[in-house]
């Protein structure tokens, strides 16, 4: 396992600012971190990188116990890079800025010059090579960023927002270095980013983040909803016809007309009667499309006039049997709804 984080907090001040009960990263994969901001990816990052050392919990790397010492931090980032949302260049040429990260780690002079060359081929800047780094866009400060972190043949790379801020062809040339990096150069990739097409593109797996602290729900139940009325004061959004939902007081700002929201698989209540147990709950009805067995879990899927993921304990669902094409209907609390970045969609 690449990472194991077990209990990991992060404070500032009196506030908790990352509370992770458990996270596993395989190594080898791709994996974005998303949620909206101030959810804590920044800080998970760091944490990653060996930047920040957590005030609570444990955090192994390749199954290895990391030790907070000088020492152990120091053997452990020369395996990771992280290449931030804002990268700094130092003045002078391009060719010095990758040339010195290689430098400090007694790279020899001929092989420096050939990595060079390489990456910056491969990020499609070699016609910068002598440019003066303060002089480059935002969309080529990142890509040079990224040939100096790939200079250094990370085993582990880590990306804060690495297409914000940058144009469509930057973007998108980005993301091919990305790519690129995994697949051939089979780096593993925990990047952070506001956009939903970018992770569902490029991630093998995404970690949601809300409050700091990992949601259960994978990629299930991401939907668009929109504001239901005029005001503010109900903070009731609709999914579609007849389907409505209380999202927390963070989004119900009059301004706001629409955003993402995440359903936690898991947290969904499912029953055969519609009798609510909580006043803010959202109760639909639907009926069973499908049941799949996977691993300790079975997913149920209920058609509501969209389609919901629900998982249940093997032994629950051995009590309950549901059956296909069973009417049922789910409750879903406010406080299972992640707000998620408002990537590019519509609604009607």
């Amino acid at each position: 396992m690449l990472y194991s984080l077990r209990n990991i907090q992060v404070h500032r001040g009196e506030r908790c600012i990352l509370d992770i009960e458990k996270l596993d990263i395989t190594a080898g994969k791709v994996y974005s971190l998303v949620g909206p901001n101030g959810a804590g990816k920044t800080t998970l990052l760091d944490v990653l990188g060996f930047l920040l050392k957590p005030d609570t919990g444990t955090m192994a790397c390749n199954d290895i116990s990391v030790q907070y010492s000088a020492r152990a931090y120091h053997k452990l980032r020369q395996k990771v890079v992280l290449v931030d949302q804002y990268p700094i260049l130092f003045t002078g040429p391009v060719w010095k800025n990758i040339d010195f990260a290689l430098k400090v780690r007694k790279i020899s002079r001929e092989q420096r010059t050939i990595r060079i060359r390489e990456v910056l081929d491969r990020v499609g800047m070699q016609k910068f090579a002598n440019a003066d780094a303060h002089k480059l866009s935002g969309g080529e400060t990142k890509r040079i960023a990224l040939a100096r972190a790939l200079a250094i043949e990370p085993e582990i790379l880590l990306c804060d927002e690495p297409t914000a801020n940058v144009d469509t062809e930057n973007q998108e040339r980005i993301l091919e270095i990305l790519s690129y990096c995994n697949k051939r150069q089979k780096t593993s990739l925990i990047f952070a980013t506001h956009y939903l097409s970018q992770a569902q593109r490029l991630a093998d797996f995404s970690i949601v983040l809300q409050n700091g602290s990992v949601s259960t729900g994978g990629n299930e139940n991401i939907f668009a909803v929109r504001r239901g009325d005029n005001t503010s004061e109900t903070g009731k959004w609709l999914l579609g016809e007849g389907l409505s939902l209380v999202v927390p007081n963070s989004i119900n700002r009059a301004e706001t007309r629409s955003c993402r929201v995440q359903i936690d698989p898991h947290s969904i209540t499912i029953s055969r009667s519609c009798n609510s147990t909580e006043s803010m709950a959202a109760v639909w009805k639907g009926k069973v499309v499908s049941i799949v067995s996977e691993n300790t879990k079975v997913r149920i899927t209920v058609d509501c006039g969209i389609r919901v993921d629900i998982f249940l304990a093997r032994d629950v669902y051995a009590k309950e049997q549901y059956m296909l094409e069973e009417n049922v209907c789910l409750e879903i609390s406010k406080e299972k709804c992640v707000i998620l970045p408002n990537d590019s969609f519509t609604t009607t």
